[in-house]
């Protein structure tokens, strides 16, 4: 792809990688549709790895396995299971009676 023909996410997504991407801007409305393009799992605009742990953390495409941080690890790291418990006696209905 020609770098001059070619669009600013597409040269960057030009690869098979994506944890970050770093576009710098004054134009909050091109910021929005650039970010908008990229296909990362973090993005700074105007800024370089300044990240509140609580959000999440990871990439996409070869860089990437999911999310770690906050809520958006939980599932990660979880195997979810269900368990009902019954506390009194009740009638337990039979199947097809």
């Amino acid at each position: 792809m020609e770098a001059a023909r070619c669009s600013i996410p597409a040269l960057a997504n030009d690869t098979d990688y994506g944890l970050t991407r770093y576009p710098w801007t004054r134009d909050l409305t091109r910021a929005l549709r650039i970010t908008d393009r990229l296909e990362a799992g973090m993005i700074w605009v105007n800024s370089e790895n300044v990240r509140h742990l609580p959000t999440p953390f990871g990439g996409v495409k070869a860089s990437g396995i999911g999310r770690d941080g906050g809520d958006w690890s939980v599932e990660f790291y979880m195997e979810t299971k269900h368990v009902g418990l019954a506390l009194d006696d009740h009638k337990i209905p039979r199947l097809g009676a």
